[in-house]
Protein backbone atom coordinates (compact mmCIF):
# COMPACT_ATOMS: atom_id res chain seq x y z
CA UNK A 1 0.00 0.00 0.00
CA UNK A 2 2.80 2.11 0.73
CA UNK A 3 4.02 1.97 -2.80
CA UNK A 4 0.78 2.83 -4.47
CA UNK A 5 0.59 5.79 -2.48
CA UNK A 6 3.84 6.95 -3.03
CA UNK A 7 2.68 6.83 -6.99
CA UNK A 8 -0.32 8.61 -6.42
CA UNK A 9 1.68 11.66 -4.74
CA UNK A 10 4.94 11.49 -7.28
CA UNK A 11 1.24 11.62 -9.99
CA UNK A 12 -0.26 14.25 -8.33
CA UNK A 13 3.02 16.63 -7.34
CA UNK A 14 3.82 15.99 -11.41
CA UNK A 15 0.64 16.99 -12.44
CA UNK A 16 1.08 20.52 -10.64
CA UNK A 17 4.15 21.42 -11.76
CA UNK A 18 3.24 20.56 -15.15
CA UNK A 19 -0.18 22.71 -14.76
CA UNK A 20 2.05 25.85 -13.18
CA UNK A 21 4.39 25.22 -16.53
CA UNK A 22 1.23 25.37 -18.78
CA UNK A 23 0.31 28.43 -17.11
CA UNK A 24 3.08 30.11 -17.84
CA UNK A 25 3.60 29.65 -21.20
CA UNK A 26 0.10 30.60 -21.80
CA UNK A 27 0.65 34.00 -20.56
CA UNK A 28 3.77 34.29 -22.38
CA UNK A 29 1.92 32.80 -25.28
CA UNK A 30 -0.50 35.67 -24.64
CA UNK A 31 1.97 38.53 -24.05
CA UNK A 32 3.24 37.50 -27.96
CA UNK A 33 -0.04 37.49 -29.36
CA UNK A 34 -0.51 41.00 -28.24
CA UNK A 35 2.91 42.27 -29.16
CA UNK A 36 2.31 40.95 -32.54
CA UNK A 37 -1.22 41.95 -32.58
CA UNK A 38 -0.21 45.65 -32.05
CA UNK A 39 3.13 45.16 -34.41
CA UNK A 40 0.38 43.91 -37.18
CA UNK A 41 -2.02 47.00 -36.12
CA UNK A 42 0.91 49.47 -36.64
CA UNK A 43 2.19 47.96 -39.97
CA UNK A 44 -0.97 47.96 -41.53
CA UNK A 45 -1.66 51.51 -41.02
CA UNK A 46 0.32 54.52 -41.62
CA UNK A 47 1.61 57.30 -39.29
CA UNK A 48 0.70 60.91 -39.41
CA UNK A 49 3.51 63.17 -40.35
CA UNK A 50 5.44 64.78 -38.09
CA UNK A 51 4.14 68.39 -38.90
CA UNK A 52 0.66 67.39 -37.50
CA UNK A 53 2.26 65.31 -34.33
CA UNK A 54 4.16 68.13 -33.18
CA UNK A 55 1.64 71.33 -34.09
CA UNK A 56 -0.87 69.94 -31.23
CA UNK A 57 0.85 67.75 -28.34
CA UNK A 58 -1.34 69.34 -25.88
CA UNK A 59 -4.50 67.86 -27.62
CA UNK A 60 -3.41 64.21 -28.82
CA UNK A 61 -6.94 63.09 -29.12
CA UNK A 62 -7.75 66.13 -31.60
CA UNK A 63 -7.76 65.15 -35.94
CA UNK A 64 -6.19 61.15 -35.66
CA UNK A 65 -6.44 58.49 -38.31
CA UNK A 66 -7.08 55.33 -36.58
CA UNK A 67 -3.62 54.14 -36.62
CA UNK A 68 -2.61 57.21 -34.37
CA UNK A 69 -5.53 55.65 -31.31
CA UNK A 70 -3.54 52.54 -31.87
CA UNK A 71 -0.47 53.97 -31.18
CA UNK A 72 -1.71 56.25 -28.05
CA UNK A 73 -3.46 52.89 -26.98
CA UNK A 74 -0.33 51.26 -26.96
CA UNK A 75 1.58 54.24 -24.90
CA UNK A 76 -0.99 54.38 -22.70
CA UNK A 77 -0.76 50.51 -22.06
CA UNK A 78 3.36 50.88 -21.96
CA UNK A 79 2.98 54.01 -19.02
CA UNK A 80 0.12 51.72 -17.05
CA UNK A 81 2.75 49.24 -16.80
CA UNK A 82 5.56 51.52 -15.72
CA UNK A 83 7.45 51.47 -19.19
CA UNK A 84 7.20 55.21 -19.20
CA UNK A 85 11.01 55.47 -21.20
CA UNK A 86 9.38 52.45 -23.59
CA UNK A 87 6.40 54.46 -24.41
CA UNK A 88 8.61 57.81 -25.37
CA UNK A 89 10.98 55.68 -27.84
CA UNK A 90 8.33 54.16 -29.29
CA UNK A 91 6.28 57.20 -29.84
CA UNK A 92 9.40 58.54 -31.32
CA UNK A 93 10.53 55.76 -33.45
CA UNK A 94 6.94 55.88 -34.69
CA UNK A 95 6.15 59.52 -35.24
CA UNK A 96 9.69 60.89 -36.44
CA UNK A 97 9.53 63.63 -33.42
CA UNK A 98 12.39 65.00 -30.93
CA UNK A 99 12.64 63.11 -27.67
CA UNK A 100 10.97 66.54 -25.87
CA UNK A 101 7.86 66.65 -28.22
CA UNK A 102 7.66 62.92 -27.87
CA UNK A 103 8.09 63.18 -23.66
CA UNK A 104 5.50 66.25 -23.65
CA UNK A 105 3.32 63.67 -26.05
CA UNK A 106 3.41 60.52 -23.50
CA UNK A 107 3.41 63.17 -20.31
CA UNK A 108 -0.44 64.94 -21.46
CA UNK A 109 -1.46 61.02 -22.53
CA UNK A 110 -0.98 60.55 -19.16
CA UNK A 111 -2.63 63.03 -17.65
CA UNK A 112 -5.63 62.45 -19.91
CA UNK A 113 -5.86 59.21 -18.26
CA UNK A 114 -6.21 60.50 -14.98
Amino acid sequence: MDIVEFVASSALILSLLLLLKVISLQKQLNEMKSTMDWSNNRADSSVLPKSSLSSSPSSPSKNRAGSQSNIDERLRMLTASGKRIQAIKEFRKASGVGLKEAKEYVDHLERADR
